[in-house]
């Protein structure tokens, strides 16, 4: 009886000694350890987590898309704009012989052809003073005097990087030009009225999608009376691009 009993013990010892490697853990169904068989036919064991983090397939990297730009430049689109402006008188015409610097503004519509053209219309107002030093008199010459220039003018507009903040654009066109000499005792007289052509460059920055900041100087060529009067303009103001 103790034979049978020493060698049914020794069996079991066998069997464990060559079914499992020495210092093998029990698979815990409620652990943290996953049973691994090898391709020996002998067992194994890792964690389950460690597990899952080698067939977890990592997600290829992506880029963050780029903030949307504020923009409303959509094919015919119409627009308006106001501008406050300051302006010289240039040339040699009689205006420039007597009214030199002054404040103004103006208004202007675009509709736009594309995305980065557009066609303008701008009516302005600009004042002029008198240079200083010339003699009093009741003539055209007094010093008691103001040169206001009205124009009305149509405008081909042409921006350029319009994926930027800041958009610069180039600007022509054509127009007449209607310069008053209003004096101080309620008189006027209007002085080389005629055509021009009027040439510049502007920036423009979008605040909101329909408003944006616009800067722009300007020069004006404009002939009345067979005499050459030259205006140069800085102006700031905003533009207002409508919705549908």
């Amino acid at each position: 009886m103790i034979r049978r009993f020493t060698g049914i013990v020794a069996a079991w010892l066998a069997i464990a000694t060559l079914g499992a490697p020495v210092g093998a853990t029990p698979w815990n169904p409620d652990g943290d350890e996953t049973l691994l068989s090898r391709a020996d036919g002998r067992w194994g064991l890792a964690s389950a987590g460690a597990g899952e983090t080698m067939l977890r397939r990592q997600p290829a990297p992506v880029s963050p898309r780029p903030a949307p730009l504020l923009r409303r430049l959509r094919k015919g689109t119409i627009s308006v704009g106001a501008q406050l402006s300051y302006g010289f008188v240039r040339g040699s015409s009689e205006l420039n012989d007597h009214f030199d610097d002054g404040v103004g503004y103006a208004v202007r519509f675009r509709y736009m052809l594309s995305t980065r053209a557009a066609l303008g219309f701008s009516f302005e107002n600009q004042r002029y003073s008198v240079r200083a030093g010339l003699p009093v008199s009741t003539t055209f010459q007094a010093t008691d005097s103001q040169l206001v220039v009205t124009t009305v003018a149509c405008e081909g507009v042409v921006w350029f990087h319009r994926e930027r903040e800041w958009t610069p654009y180039l600007l022509g066109g054509l127009g007449i030009a209607s310069p008053n000499v209003l004096y101080e005792r309620k008189e006027a007289r209007r002085v080389n009225e005629g055509p021009f052509v009027v040439v510049g460059t502007g920036v423009e920055k979008f605040v909101r999608p329909r408003l944006a900041l616009d800067f722009s100087l300007r020069g004006y060529a404009e002939v009345g009376n067979s005499e050459l009067s030259m205006f140069s303009q800085v102006s700031a103001g905003i533009h207002l691009y409508p919705g549908d």
